[in-house]
């Protein structure tokens, strides 16, 4: 397993207030956000104005070596607190969200941070409030992490749903719904621990670093969920169509891989735990669901072609629901069944293959895209036809199956 040095590899910084020192630092990914950087400007700024005049803090726009202007944008905005700019080079491989987000880390210790708030200049929907609701947890609950809660149609996070809500929560015994740093607060302390850590996923998707810190912030103190409100939306706001296969195969890579990385973090036979919510009594916004595109016939053909694709790896590794596989490579109009007692043994037993087979477990990966798919088509029909709250509670009756099943995962991984 690769091991990734963390910290930061800004090729360019400008610090044209000559700021030293910072209680909090807003961390603002940008690339090709010239356009953006306006209104993003005016609510993170704004907000730290409004919401807590008494702290010293700094506005850090990290690019990604944009040539749309985005550093002249941002020094152009009018802003209420100090900034600073800094900037990957423009090697492409250097150009991630992943080095962004560390170059964030790196200019906080630099600036001895109390607390990080970290924002997306490309989200339409920011508001000035978004500060406190990410802030005041660390602040006045002593949190070391802040994940946010979104007004959001319970179709428009399938991954989520599907994947990384019951694999988190049994792993790592936090029920934590949104690994995400677009949107996020932590302390100085676990700021530390990102700059300091060198154990990463070398999934090169962000998504593998937002499980990481998330695996790290539950192991380290108190977690919190802050409900924002209002929808979280970027500018162009994608339907979900066949390109999430790839998405998930991604995910699971990510779940994989810290598996191998943190085996402390996850081993010890522990129940998971509920996630403090503040602002839970703010009105929501709830946007329409995204749309599914494609369906079910294109889903359909990836779940058949996977599946046909794959048999080799089914035949040795998940023999035991070659039945399954029977009609996945064949499925019918009315879709697939699979409950979650199965889906969580597939991805159990996905996990120790992945690990026994080191570089050629990518085709274990491949495999369970069909089944992912298969349950998708069958979530987009309950999300369609069903009230919130029984949604909900399917969720949440999913997730304990899962979390009863963990010894079998333990059992399979092995020493």
């Amino acid at each position: 397993m690769k091991e990734l040095a963390a910290g930061g590899h800004a090729a360019l910084e400008v610090n044209p207030d000559g700021v030293g020192e910072a209680d909090v630092v807003m961390g603002l990914y940008a690339a090709n956000d010239a356009g953006n950087m306006e209104l993003a400007v005016a609510k993170a700024s704004g907000g730290a104005a409004r919401y807590h005049p008494e702290l010293k803090s700094v506005l850090v726009c990290s690019d990604a070596a944009s040539g749309d202007g985005t550093r002249e944008a941002f020094f152009a905005a009018p802003c209420e607190t100090p900034r600073v700019y800094v900037s990957t080079s423009g090697d492409p491989a250097e150009r991630t969200k992943r080095t962004r987000f560390f170059n964030i880390v790196a200019t906080a210790a630099k600036l001895k941070a109390k607390a990080v708030v970290t924002f997306e200049a490309s989200t339409a929907t920011i508001k000035k409030t978004w500060y406190p609701r990410l802030l005041d947890p660390i602040l006045e609950n002593g949190a070391c992490f802040t994940s946010p809660l979104y007004s959001r149609h319970i179709f428009d996070l399938p991954i989520t749903y599907l994947l990384s809500y019951p694999l988190f929560r049994t792993l790592f015994g936090r029920r934590l719904r949104n690994l995400h740093l677009g949107d996020c607060a932590f302390s100085g302390e676990l700021n530390g621990l990102f700059l300091n850590t060198s154990r990463w996923p070398a999934e090169p998707a962000f998504c593998s670093t937002e499980i990481a810190t998330a695996a790290l912030a539950v192991s380290s103190g108190p977690v919190f969920q802050s409900f924002m409100g209002d929808p979280r939306v970027s500018r162009e706001r994608l339907p979900v169509d066949t390109g999430i296969g790839a998405e998930f195969c991604r995910t699971l890579r990510s779940f994989y891989q810290m598996m191998e990385l943190y085996p402390e973090l996850w081993k010890k036979p522990r129940n998971s735990r509920p996630t403090p919510v503040t602002g839970a009594d703010i009105k929501a916004e709830i946007l329409p669901s995204r749309q599914l595109v494609g369906a079910p016939a294109a889903f359909q053909a990836l779940v058949a072609n996977a599946a046909m694709e794959t048999r080799g790896v089914w035949e040795t590794e998940f023999s035991k629901h070659m039945g399954l596989w029977s009609v996945l490579k064949d499925p019918p109009a009315a879709g697939v069944n699979v409950p979650a007692a199965d889906w969580a043994d597939l991805l159990f037993r996905g996990a120790a293959a992945y690990r026994c087979l080191k570089g050629e477990g990518e085709m274990v990966i491949r495999a369970l895209m069909p089944v992912f798919l298969a349950r998708l088509l069958d979530y987009k029909k309950l999300t369609s036809s069903a009230a919130a709250s029984q949604i909900t509670a399917s969720i949440e009756s999913e997730c304990e199956v899962f979390e009863k099943a963990k010894p079998k995962l333990a059992a399979l991984w092995g020493d």
